[in-house]
């Protein structure tokens, strides 16, 4: 397929959205996959915006031809706008007033079947709508947002949290009452952030309102999960690296708990560094470095993703300039992790 650019995923898009059937639907997310692997010689930021805004698509789309009339969420890194080809989907809904919670998970079943259909694999870690955790009245998202916001050891609230700092609405459903000084859990904010207001921005403002939640929110996104092996590790035998996990992902958490913190609705990584850069939160030249970072491994990571399996590329393989922007990146994601957890236990972020 000679010559294809992103302008052909958003034709792909606009493909989708015209579908009037399942099939029709099913045959134009076809087309788009094979557009997006024959894609090559493009930004990778624009390549990702362009993939997230399908995908909302497909999932609007999808949701809209099977009828029902719950509110759809997208989260992760669709939700981010920063979804690469063969991202899967993490899903959320708000089911309409009255719904019975059996049909609601029916009807989310059947979207996600039609979805994987389509392509779009469902969250392998299980974060999608037609799960039960997933998918709840306005009242049980509420009441969740401020259970997890208080308590975030709970629950898995932290997991909750951040998804729902990242999950923007696809399809139309119920509203979420006003965000204002004095309700429950909730401080006041900004007019930015409470017009419309949405699960995102009440979980945003509610965070704030719940320091603890902040602070859980830090400490998870610190937490070393993977990491690139230095050199001398290479030559021990620690070879490979999850690319995603050791250099992508932390930027991604980092970000997303700085421009929380710092009252920012902002969504794209890149984004919320900027809007927490030079804050109490934030180095301004740390953040610098954490979006150069988030650039170069996600360009990486594009460029690699069929040299490895799940994402673990074998470090031989990569071209030496490669092994030591990974390498770097892992040194400087290490070292500010580390002075924002030195500067947590300080008090440094505390309101007080």
């Amino acid at each position: 397929m000679p010559g294809v650019s992103d302008d052909d995923l958003s034709a792909a898009a606009a493909e989708i959205a015209a579908a009037s059937d399942a099939d029709q639907l099913v045959a134009a997310c076809i087309r788009a996959h094979s557009v997006a692997g024959a894609i090559t010689g493009v930004q990778v930021s624009g390549l990702a915006r362009d993939w997230s805004t399908l995908c909302r698509t497909a999932v609007a789309t999808a949701a809209a031809s099977l009828g029902g009339p719950d509110q759809w969420l997208v989260s992760g890194s669709v939700g981010r706008g920063e979804a690469l080809p063969g991202a899967d989907l993490e899903t959320l809904v708000v089911r309409a007033d009255g719904t019975d919670p059996a049909a609601g998970l029916a009807r989310a079943s059947a979207v996600h079947e039609l979805l994987s259909r389509c392509g779009f694999a469902a969250d392998p870690h299980g974060a999608f709508a037609a799960r039960a955790r997933f998918n709840r009245s306005l009242d049980d998202w509420t009441a969740g947002i401020d259970r997890w916001t208080s308590e975030p050891e709970a629950d898995r609230g932290v997991v909750m949290a951040g998804l729902l700092a990242d999950a923007v609405a696809v399809s139309g459903g119920p509203e979420l009452p006003d965000l204002v000084a004095g309700g429950p859990g909730v401080a006041s904010a900004p007019p930015a952030l409470v017009e419309p207001p949405d699960l995102r921005c009440r979980t945003g403002a509610a965070m704030r309102a719940h320091p603890q939640s902040l602070a859980a929110m830090l400490q998870d996104a610190c937490y070393e999960r993977a990491a690139v092996p230095s050199r001398l590790r290479i030559f021990g035998g620690a070879s490979t690296a999850d690319v995603k996990r050791a250099a992508v992902d932390p930027v991604v958490r980092i970000a997303r708990w700085a421009a929380v913190s710092a009252g920012s609705d902002a969504l794209t990584t890149p984004d919320r560094l900027a809007a927490a850069a030079g804050s109490r939160f934030l180095d301004a030249a740390d953040a610098a470095t954490l979006s150069r970072c988030y650039t170069i491994a996600s360009s990486i990571r594009r460029r690699t993703r069929d040299l490895g399996e799940d994402g673990v590329l074998e470090m031989a393989a990569l071209a030496p300039r490669d092994r030591t922007a990974l390498r770097g990146i892992g040194r400087e994601v290490t070292r500010i992790a580390r002075t924002l957890n030195y500067l947590a236990s300080t008090s440094a972020f505390s309101p007080w």
